[in-house]
């Protein structure tokens, strides 16, 4: 067994946030590389109606773990649900399973959080600030703790250009945010009243999001003397690159509803610095550094060294630009080409707000109004106004993370990669550098296909959506030439009318 594979080794760990993206290819990965785990415990709720098992059930049955299911077929028997809800004290748990944490856990995963830039205040403190403050307390309990990761971002620290690999002073204490969270219910505000108090709470960061995650690195960062911990960021995570499946994508993301759009034809305009990075990283490549930090962080376990953090990042070593992006998606557009195409998919770079909104308004607006109306016409339900308005939510939302800069610290990365032997470098490859950004795209485009649009991916299939996005084109030209002359023929009489 290689070194990572024996620190796992016997081991029982303790994920939160099991059921996200990462939390699944963390669980699929741990499994599949280090067999000789003993046992995976996940927080877990019940959803929708649907009980611990069930959801346990849907999540293993899922096509990502085909390849694990090869190798052991019994591994479900490893995964165990602990009911309960990182809201709550305790994380809702009973006496019985928190007990038993504190007996048995050596290894913890803290990766629950809610990623809405836009979550109400009072919900982004609880899911990532207060469920930290819960995880702090039950790891300071735990008699074989090993090590402890806390799962952040890289824009945790977005108020700043350089982000360095260490903890940033918090914007409030933990104590004070809950005070003010407390002043807001007592105070009843309106749902406006609720915003702006919002924004003057979390001053120049750009959402509750990332200010709550700064909050909560502060909070880990003051019991580092205590617990092996280290804090992980990781920047926009795109689909696997090669494992379990190229590909595998099972969450629409902003980025990736973005991506989806523009290859649907519904997205034409967007409003992003084209010279500046798309600071992406492959979701097997971060969990497999994710692996590699617990490791590290209980080599640590007894060094009075400062709290180790990584900035799991690809704009220092592997950028890419927006711009590159757009190119790419404009030189395989047919490759990509799928039957739920509803228009000629191209779209144009705007990197002014107030050009982009006007182009917005020409471009989305006005062809969603009148796809409705064809619609009703046809009696049937409208959508595209809808659509729209999701559109530009979306953009308001990402347009931060899409018109920013920022030089990360990569060193303590490159360090961890270096200490990793010739077998675990294969095994949890994680050099960010290794891959070609049109590998990446091109598995990030097959699994948006794929996996979430569910698409025939078939050869006839795919040569009848070529046809499709082909004559698309010639109606794109004939609308396009249509606009020009009615834009023209408007300058004209208003150049008449003032001469």
């Amino acid at each position: 067994m290689s070194e990572i594979q024996q620190f796992y080794s016997g081991q029982t760990i303790f994920i939160t946030g099991g059921t996200g993206f990462l939390g699944k290819i963390l669980i699929e990965k741990l499994l599949r590389s280090c067999p000789k785990i003993k046992t995976i415990y996940i927080l877990i709720r019940e959803k929708k109606g649907k009980q611990i098992q069930d959801r346990i059930k849907e999540i293993t049955s899922s096509l990502m773990f085909e390849p694990l299911r090869e190798i052991d077929p019994n591994f479900e028997k490893k995964i165990l649900p602990m009911p309960g809800d990182v809201i709550k004290p305790n994380f809702g748990l009973s006496t019985a399973d928190l007990q038993l944490l504190k007996k048995e856990v050596s290894i913890v995963f803290h990766a629950a959080a809610t990623t809405r830039f836009d979550e109400p205040l009072k919900i982004a403190l609880q899911v990532n600030v207060d469920s930290v403050k819960t995880m702090l307390d039950i790891c300071k309990e735990c008699k074989k703790l090993k090590a402890f990761v806390y799962v952040s971002t890289a824009f945790s620290n977005s108020i700043y250009e350089h982000v360095e690999e260490k903890v940033y002073p918090g914007p409030l204490s933990h104590e004070k945010l809950t005070d003010l969270v407390g002043v807001m219910d007592k105070l009843n505000m309106t749902k406006k009243e609720n915003i702006k108090f919002t924004k003057l709470v979390i001053g120049k960061f750009p959402n509750t999001y990332c200010f709550t995650k700064s909050m909560a690195e502060d909070l880990v960062s003051k019991s580092a003397k205590e617990l092996p911990i280290s804090i992980y960021r990781f920047s926009i995570a795109m689909a696997a690159l090669r494992e379990p499946l190229m590909g595998w994508l099972d969450s629409s993301q902003a980025l990736t509803q973005s991506i989806v759009r523009i290859g649907l034809g519904i997205i034409r305009v967007i409003c992003v610095k084209r010279n500046e990075n798309m600071e992406t990283v492959p979701i097997d490549l971060a969990c497999n550094c994710l692996i590699a930090s617990a490791w590290e962080a209980a080599s640590k376990k007894n060094n009075k060294q400062e709290l180790q953090v990584y900035n799991y990042v690809s704009g220092t070593d592997n950028p890419v630009s927006w711009g590159y992006l757009q190119t790419y998606l404009r030189r395989e557009r047919y490759k990509l080409a799928i039957m739920k195409t509803i228009y000629y998919p191209d779209t144009m770079i705007i990197e002014s707000l107030h050009l982009f909104f006007f182009l917005h308004y020409i471009l989305h607006f006005i062809p969603a109004i009148l796809g409705d109306a064809s619609l009703r016409i046809l009696g049937k339900k409208p959508m595209f106004y809808k659509i729209f308005k999701k559109g530009t939510k979306l953009v308001m939302v990402i347009r931060f993370f899409t018109n920013g800069k920022w030089h990360f610290d990569t060193e303590n990365v490159k360090s961890l990669w270096k200490k990793l032997s010739e077998t675990d470098k294969k095994l949890f490859n994680f050099d960010i550098t290794s891959f070609t950004w049109d590998e990446l795209l091109t598995a990030h485009c097959y699994g948006s296909r794929r996996y979430l649009l569910k698409t025939d991916m078939s050869s006839e299939e795919h040569e009848r959506a070529v046809r499709k996005a082909k004559n698309l084109f010639y109606i794109h030209q004939v609308v396009r030439g249509t606009f020009y002359i009615i834009v023209f023929w408007l300058i004209w009489k208003i150049f008449c009318i003032l001469f």
